[in-house]
């Protein structure tokens, strides 16, 4: 069975939080306190003990890690990639040509919501020349999986960059650690300006982001732009 990354990311949210819903009621199940008199006798519950240990361990196996993120007002690392279309794209020749390059992460090609952001992007690439923007989208799905992405959903306009061994994804701190089910790129879009510093941020998971299902966050990227 194939899993798409925000399904994943679903899974092993609910599945944390059932974890520490059991971790509550095996807490409170450990300890009765039984009164006789003026004394208190505590009975432990063995068993509620040890399936509390269990859960928390668990805990610690299925939470997602991710590296800090930059943030508005730091440089955007450097990074050349390979891209779509036989590119190599170097950031630092990108910033010299452009005034403004929008970064985004995604997390897999082909997933039902990246398809969505990526077709978007696409629709909009014409209003984001005339800001003179550039937009790099980064996973790290090989180039060959970009390539058949680009062929199925049908982009042409923008260049998609693998990340293959995740090195420019952490170096932004979008980089996603889901034990089990792997290593992905988070989704996340930076701004950034002529003189690469990153002048806005959007993070899906702080809701920061406008929905990419939408034309939302496409606008809410034109509109920095604009504000800039």
């Amino acid at each position: 069975m194939s899993y798409s990354c925000l399904s994943v990311v679903a899974s092993t949210r609910a599945v944390v939080a059932s974890t520490r819903a059991r971790t509550g009621r095996a807490r409170r199940a450990s300890a009765r306190v039984e009164a006789s008199g003026d004394d208190a006798v505590k009975v432990i519950d063995r068993r509620a003990v040890l399936r509390g240990a269990l859960s928390l361990a668990a805990l610690d196996v299925l939470a997602p890690s991710r590296a800090r993120a930059v943030n508005i007002g730091d440089k955007a690392p450097d990074f050349t990639l390979r891209g779509t279309k036989g590119a190599s794209v170097h950031l630092g020749d990108v910033l010299n040509e452009q005034k403004f390059t929008v970064v985004y992460f995604y997390n897999q090609d082909g997933s039902p919501g990246c398809s969505v952001e990526a077709q978007r992007f696409e629709a909009a690439i014409p209003e984001f020349a005339k800001r003179e923007a550039r937009v790099l989208g980064i996973s790290m799905d090989s180039l060959d999986k970009h390539e058949q992405f680009c062929a199925d959903k049908g982009l042409k306009s923008f260049t998609l960059l693998s990340d293959g061994d995740g090195s420019v994804s952490e170096s932004y701190g979008a980089d996603l650690k889901i034990p089990i089910f792997g290593r992905f790129s988070d989704r996340q879009t930076f701004l950034v300006d002529g003189n690469g510093t990153i002048i806005n941020h959007w993070l899906e998971r702080d809701q920061s982001m406008a929905s990419v299902k939408t034309t939302a966050h496409v606008e809410q990227i034109l509109n920095a732009i604009d504000a800039a």
